[in-house]
């Protein structure tokens, strides 16, 4: 049986995971003029919002709303990329911080299954959907490096 506080948490962490990579990949499509990467990333950034669509679905289907990610730490983000990319906007430097994002986003997705093992069934798959993709995501910007 899935237990409520569980299920929400997880399907909370898809969605500021999924928000995450969202904004990420906006802010450094900006950067590039490498046309292969910024397809790459938007290829990415539509399944990001496809994962975080079903979750926002799921949470809606127990009647709780989405949190998502914090203004703190859009902006946190958002100044760790200005500053390092502030003197480097190279694909390679951009393929390295999004390989860190990807890597840093399975471990969020790991955690959370340790964290919240009675969450719905449903919320265990797209937890380890998120997480096979950006397992995938992490392999693909090493390509680029």
């Amino acid at each position: 049986m899935a237990n409520q506080h569980d299920n929400e948490s997880m399907l909370q962490e898809i969605v500021q995971n999924t928000e995450m990579g969202k904004n990420t990949l906006d802010e450094l499509m900006t950067l590039t003029r490498d046309q292969q990467l910024k397809d790459e990333m938007l290829r990415q950034k539509r399944e990001y919002r496809r994962i975080n669509q079903a979750a926002h679905t799921a949470l809606d289907a127990i009647g709780v709303e989405a949190k998502g990610q914090s203004a703190a730490a859009r902006m946190g983000v958002s100044m760790g990329i200005r500053t390092r990319t502030m003197m480097d906007k190279s694909t390679r430097n951009l393929a390295t911080m999004l390989a860190e994002g990807s890597g840093q986003g399975v471990m969020d997705c790991k955690r959370a299954e340790t964290d919240y093992p009675e969450a719905s069934p449903g919320a265990h798959k797209l937890m380890q959907e998120l997480c096979q993709f950006q397992e995938q995501a992490e392999q693909t910007w090493r390509g680029f490096l």
